[in-house]
């Protein structure tokens, strides 16, 4: 699977259409551990005060004309990196497509053409799994889909998601 076939763009009935690199999400701090999660009860995405806090200051900062540090610390387990499978939440990255308030499904379309519909408050408790055991998913990926109900047959093959 080529680097370009390697995206998954979230569309529709949004304000803005965004692109996902599955690649980059190695460093983010919001990825979580597969095994972890297929453990756990399926929780809702919510994001910490830490990380509003965070935005809060730099845009008060901005706003004030401050020079703004880059503070971005990138603590990576290297180790866990290379064998551990994991994946990140769909909320965050739904939010910054702003999505229509008419919104009532989720579709999930696959390499093939197929799709999966779910209700649009599905998103709440959405993992997109990119990495299986240290490495992307080229067979099956970009991204596999859970959502709480489906952990044992996720969705594979998703290249675009779409708000309808």
């Amino acid at each position: 699977m080529s680097q370009q076939e390697m995206i998954v763009t979230i569309t529709g009935k949004t304000k803005h259409t965004i692109t996902l690199d599955p690649g980059a999400f190695m460093f983010d701090k919001r990825k979580v551990n597969m095994d972890e999660y297929l453990q756990a009860e399926p929780s809702v995405y919510e994001e910490t005060k830490d990380e509003d806090n965070r935005s809060a200051l730099a845009w008060d900062s901005h706003r004030s004309g401050m020079k703004i540090r880059n503070e971005n610390d990138i603590n990576v387990d290297r180790n866990a990196l290379k064998s551990q499978s994991f994946g990140i939440p769909l909320t965050p990255f739904l939010e910054n497509a702003s999505p229509s308030q008419e919104a009532e499904t989720i579709v999930f379309e696959k390499q093939d053409g197929s799709e999966v519909e779910v209700p649009y408050e599905t998103h709440k408790t959405t993992i997109l799994k990119f990495s299986h055991k240290g490495g992307p998913l080229k067979e099956t990926g970009p991204v596999h889909v859970y959502d709480g109900t489906n952990n044992e047959n996720p969705y594979t093959h998703v290249v675009k998601i779409v708000v309808r």
